[in-house]
């Protein structure tokens, strides 16, 4: 019994320790505060996206997607070409607990979308299926909560993977590909009508 016992305290001290080397420290934190903000809401002047109560899987993964070049890649992406700039300092090791740390901020809950319009049947003919009906995206497949993006990123994202400046296979063979020919469907007053459902902007028909 108190083999037992010693085991388990050694197994919860070493899960301990592991999170607090995960966790990402000041200088990390301040770094991305200076565009993401310091509790992770985004500041769409920038064009930094909201990370706060964003999916960790996802987070994690773009992170590394970054850290590799497999985002930021295009020189016409220049958020991207930044972000990725931007974590050439940052150790390997530290990406996880930055995902970790933003996506256990807390964010207010978003406003229920317009159950119809043409953004709406537009959203769930294309996307609806990895995003899931209410755009808050799935952990499991690493597809992010587009609930908590702005207007203004979620266009320039849609535009980018339409024009290969993300999703390029030569550099992301994952997820990006597949986003890039579901926004090539989507013409320019599609996307914006996307855009604008999933911003809460659409004007609805009664």
């Amino acid at each position: 019994m108190r083999m037992r016992a010693s085991v388990i305290v050694l197994g919860l001290v070493c899960g301990l320790n592991s999170w607090a080397q995960a966790a990402p420290d000041g200088a990390e934190l301040a770094a991305c505060a200076a565009c993401h903000g310091a509790q992770g809401q985004g500041n769409p002047a920038l064009g930094a996206p909201r990370l706060a109560g964003q999916h960790f899987s996802y987070l994690w993964q773009q992170l590394r997607s970054f850290k590799v070049g497999a985002r930021g890649y295009d020189a016409q992406d220049s958020q991207g070409v930044l972000m990725r700039s931007a974590l050439t300092a940052v150790p390997e090791s530290a990406l996880e607990g930055l995902a970790r740390h933003y996506a256990g901020l807390a964010t207010a809950e978003s406003p229920a979308l317009a159950p119809q319009g043409r953004g709406a049947a537009l959203y769930q003919g294309t996307c609806a299926y990895c995003h899931g009906p209410d755009a808050r995206g799935n952990a499991y497949l690493q597809s992010p909560n587009l609930r908590l993006l702005d207007a203004a990123y979620l266009d320039r994202q849609l535009r980018n993977y339409a024009s290969g400046r993300r999703g390029n296979s030569e550099q992301d063979a994952i997820h990006g590909p597949w986003m890039r020919s579901v926004a090539m469907q989507l013409g320019d007053t599609d996307r914006q009508s996307v855009v604008e459902y999933l911003s809460r902007e659409e004007a609805v028909e009664e």
